[in-house]
């Protein structure tokens, strides 16, 4: 993703005797008036543990507002919400994948926060993020934080069969590489099954950073219309459909099953798996075995995912002043070092990655997500924080579907203009 390095201003609130501007950032309402406030989210225990300690934080300096954290599964997170927002109960805050931030915003689900933000806030936000959170040119949520994919492996596997993971992003594997040691390991290492994709729960998107590296996109390049229908993206759904043809990965790991990939790699039954930085916290404590981080495989171009949430504040809030006095507090500078080194995640504040960050556990992994994140392509992060993404993600989750569990390439997803 493109930095900057360019610092945002600071504005230094003498009156409240803390920072108030865009960095340092700890909660100006100070119970101006009383409020009791809920959020939805999801999210590992490491995350739902950060979050609590940011709630605390919160309210310790503003001690006339409660917030409660309400925790959902993530396979039923967008249903409850949705179903929720119908009702005219939804929660004061909610948090929301990039993806999703569109529809919520174009819907007036989440309200437009400029009223909440000092001139210049968004300056200090990488710039994709903040435009995933904008609706014509409006936030209508705060980035909070993003991750991407990289390729975990089991060391003591890759070890006994004599495969060696790439140490740098230029010496990654290719396609046919990667592929070549996922047959060995599963050969030499007896297993059933090679590796894992999460992609799970309809989570489409994550398949196109394997079209951008065979040098496909979805969309145009202006956007509005379909880019599909061309040889580099049935090269591409063949190539991961062959995943389930020649039996590497588990069958019910396709994008519709709620298979939790990440417990196949801890107990070893896996030898590799492609996720997300966040699930360090889980492999560091349930696998029993040494395991690593390397880079993701590339073809024609390296392309990683753009992933991430954004927190926004809800329509239905009774006290949407104070709710997004908190969201600001969240997504400020010492705030979000704290979360996403807490919970595993990459920072979408400039001043963040200028400075350099330091996790509580496995750092040197996370340094591998830190270079990948840098090779998330422009033009699929535009895609896919289209206000219209959903609709786009559920044509290309059904035909992505129906390729890989009954090995068939049905239409083309994806025909009708943006």
């Amino acid at each position: 993703m493109a930095t900057n390095t360019k610092r945002s201003f600071l504005k230094t609130s003498l009156s409240a005797g803390i920072g108030a501007g865009v960095g340092m950032y700890w909660g100006a309402a100070n119970a101006q008036k009383a409020a009791s406030l809920t959020m939805t989210s999801w999210g590992s225990p490491a995350e739902i543990a950060a979050f609590n300690a940011q709630i605390e934080r919160y309210k310790a300096r503003n001690s006339n507002v409660a917030i409660k954290l309400e925790v959902v599964p993530s396979g039923q997170y967008y249903q409850q919400l949705d179903t929720r927002f119908a009702g005219k109960q939804a929660p004061d805050i909610f948090r929301a994948q990039y993806q999703r931030i569109g529809r919520y915003g174009q819907s007036g689900a989440a309200i437009d926060l400029s009223q909440y933000l000092d001139a210049g806030f968004g300056q200090d936000f990488l710039p994709s993020v903040w435009r995933a959170s904008t609706i014509k040119g409006k936030p209508h949520a705060l980035p909070h934080h993003t991750d991407t994919f990289a390729l975990f492996y089991n060391a003591e596997i890759f070890e006994a069969c004599g495969i060696e993971a790439p140490k740098s992003l230029d010496k990654s594997w290719t396609w046919q590489e990667f592929i070549g040691a996922a047959k060995l390991a599963k050969e030499k290492a007896g297993l059933n099954y090679a590796f894992a994709m999460n992609w799970q729960n309809s989570n489409a998107y994550r398949w196109l950073m394997y079209l951008y590296q065979h040098g496909g996109q979805l969309l145009d390049n202006e956007l509005k219309g379909p880019q599909i229908n061309t040889k580099e993206a049935a090269e591409t759904v063949a190539w991961t459909q062959s995943w389930f043809k020649d039996g590497l990965v588990p069958p019910n790991t396709s994008l519709k099953s709620s298979e939790p990939v990440q417990n196949l790699f801890a107990t070893g039954k896996i030898a590799m798996l492609l996720h997300g930085d966040w699930q360090i916290p889980f492999i560091q404590e349930q696998a029993r075995f040494k395991w690593g981080v390397t880079y993701l495989p590339r073809d024609l171009a390296m392309a990683a995912d753009l992933g991430g949430n954004a927190l926004a504040v809800s329509r239905d809030s009774k006290s949407p002043d104070v709710a997004a006095d908190f969201v600001k507090f969240m997504v400020a500078e010492e705030a979000m070092r704290e979360f996403v080194t807490k919970a595993q995640f990459l920072p979408v504040r400039k001043s963040l990655k200028e400075k350099g960050l330091v996790y509580d556990i496995r750092n040197e992994e996370m340094k591998v997500f830190l270079e990948q994140s840098a090779t998330v392509p422009e033009h699929l992060v535009s895609t896919i924080v289209l206000p219209t993404w959903d609709r786009f993600n559920a044509k290309l989750a059904d035909e992505l579907e129906l390729a890989f569990t009954s090995g068939q390439i049905g239409r083309a997803p994806c025909r009708e203009r943006v």
